[in-house]
C-alpha cells in the first residue's frame, strides 16, 4: 500500500465496501469469485483491482451470515463455486443501501462544506447519492420509458423503505415490551 494519504484513504474504502459490492453484485446475478474481480476491475476502469485474497474471505463471511449461498459445479475439468443472493442477504442489502445513502448525503454536505471554504464556491455542486438523485425532475429531457422506468425504480424505493420501516417498527416495539420504567 501506498504511504501517501490519499492513496491510505482509498485502500480503506475499497476495503470497507468490499462486502457492500459483493452483495450488490450477486444481486444482480449469481457469480463465481473471479467473475466478480473481473467485474470490480472493469466497471472501475482498473482503479480497483481487487485479489483473490480480498474477495474470497470476504465471500466465506457472506455464506457463514447466511447473506449468500454457494453452489459448486464443474467447469471444463475444475470445481467452480457460484454465489447466489439468498432472501436474509437482499433484505440486508436493501438496508445497507438505505443506510449508506443517508450517509453519503451527509459525506455531501461535509464535501460542499470544504469546497466552500477551500475554493469560495458559494454553491459548490457535489454529486448526491442516486437514490436521492432519482427523485429529482428532469422530465423535460426524458422520454415516456424513462419516466416510466424512474417510476418503477420509486415504488422500489418506496416498499423497501416501508419495510425498512416496519422492521424499525417491530425492533421499537420489542424493545419498548423489554423496558421497564
Amino acid at each position: 500500500m501506498a504511504s501517501d494519504p490519499v492513496s491510505k484513504s482509498l485502500e480503506w474504502s475499497k476495503k470497507g465496501y468490499m462486502g457492500m459490492a459483493l452483495l450488490l453484485m450477486i444481486n444482480e446475478r449469481p457469480l463465481t469469485g473471479y467473475d466478480i474481480m473481473r467485474s470490480i476491475r472493469e466497471t472501475t476502469d482498473g482503479s480497483w483491482t481487487p485479489t483473490p485474497g480480498g474477495v474470497y474471505p470476504v465471500l466465506k463471511k457472506l455464506e457463514a451470515e447466511g447473506l449468500v449461498h454457494g453452489e459448486w459445479y464443474v467447469h471444463k475439468g475444475r470445481k467452480c463455486k457460484t454465489y447466489v443472493i439468498t432472501e436474509s442477504g437482499k433484505r440486508t442489502l436493501e438496508n445497507v443501501l438505505i443506510k449508506q445513502s443517508q450517509i453519503a448525503l451527509g459525506i455531501n454536505r461535509l464535501f460542499e462544506g470544504c469546497m466552500k471554504d477551500i475554493f469560495g464556491f458559494e454553491h459548490p455542486f457535489v454529486a448526491r447519492p442516486v437514490i436521492f438523485a432519482m427523485l429529482e425532475d428532469d422530465s423535460v429531457r426524458q422520454g415516456l420509458e424513462d419516466l416510466e422506468d424512474k417510476r418503477e425504480a420509486v415504488l422500489e424505493l418506496i416498499d423497501s423503505l416501508r419495510r425498512y420501516l416496519a422492521d424499525t417498527d417491530a425492533k421499537i416495539a420489542e424493545l419498548k415490551r423489554g423496558t421497564t420504567f
